[in-house]
């Protein structure tokens, strides 16, 4: 039997475009049964890595018998064009409770396996700001970056959050550094371009040695903890070693990032509303009054 071809929906082309960037690592394909279920109950992999996305491809009947069988699933783009190939692990269902709790149908197939890039995704607009995570790191550090403070954009640029990112890199011992800004896009919305436009003619940091954009494919259907931890580790995947958190950011959120520092690996700096900025370094908070 011929391999199963699989069109993936707009949401798992956004996933799958983040996966062939290199911005989801460790991941190296899509998840298996206890991957799934710890990472929707603990918002971690079953090795006890911190991750939040629940990387899954989701299975038909009909597609489940013939993954099964074939072993090998290629991944459809636009236009049918092939992305990636799944080397079929396992085909799985999770268990109902679990299903149920985090808003699935258990009747839901899915297979997990290593995913191998064939191509890569096409985008209409902006190619030369969507970068791959190992190569642009391995740039930054090779220009001389010491310090690479990471803020995330979605509908538009905080300036507040700008100002606050380039006062960190002036406090940083090194002083040789650079902001990482990371920016949702929604290629099907066409309001993206004026978007581009009016974050480009915000960006303004004299303290910084470059100013590096980074466009990424907008997931969606995560709660708060779980958007802000994947943009985190998504920014330390592409060399940060700090990360803006905004102070739209829900305090629970925020609570639980700092309680969890350690482990995403990077400095979190968190702008309150008022005009204070809370610096968090190994566990411990001490507030500034912001310049």
């Amino acid at each position: 039997m011929t391999i199963l071809n699989k069109s993936l929906s707009e949401k798992s082309l956004a996933t799958l475009d983040l996966f062939l960037s290199g911005a989801l690592a460790p991941l190296e394909g899509y998840l298996d049964l206890d991957d799934h279920i710890n990472v929707l109950t603990n918002h971690r992999l079953a090795n006890g890595f911190l991750w939040p996305l629940a990387f899954s491809l989701e299975l038909t009947v009909a597609e489940k018998l013939q993954a099964q069988l074939t072993g090998r699933i290629a991944l459809l783009g636009d236009e049918d064009r092939m992305l990636a190939e799944v080397k079929v692990s396992s085909v799985y269902r999770l268990p109902k409770e679990v299903a149920e709790a985090a808003g699935k149908d258990p009747q839901t197939w899915y297979a997990s396996g290593t995913v191998a890039a064939t191509g890569k995704v096409l985008h209409p607009a902006f190619n030369s700001i969507r970068h791959h995570a190992p190569a642009l790191g391995k740039q930054l550090r090779g220009s001389g970056w010491k310090s690479i403070i990471a803020v995330h954009a979605a509908e538009e640029l905080n300036t507040g959050e700008m100002k606050q990112a380039c006062e960190w890199l002036k406090s940083s011992p090194d002083k040789v550094g650079g902001v990482l800004l990371q920016i949702d896009a929604d290629d099907r919305d066409p309001a993206l371009h004026q978007q581009m436009r009016e974050i480009r003619s915000q960006v303004r940091c004299n303290a910084a040695k470059q100013i590096k954009l980074n466009l990424l494919p907008e997931i969606e259907e995560l709660d708060s903890v779980r958007r802000v931890l994947l943009q985190a580790l998504i920014a330390r995947n592409f060399g940060a070693t700090g990360f803006l958190i905004s102070p739209a950011t829900p305090r629970l959120t925020q609570r639980w990032l700092l309680q969890h520092q350690d482990e995403i690996g990077l400095e979190l700096i968190l702008v309150k509303r008022s005009g204070l900025r809370t610096e968090i370094n190994t566990g411990e908070t001490s507030i500034k009054q912001a310049a």
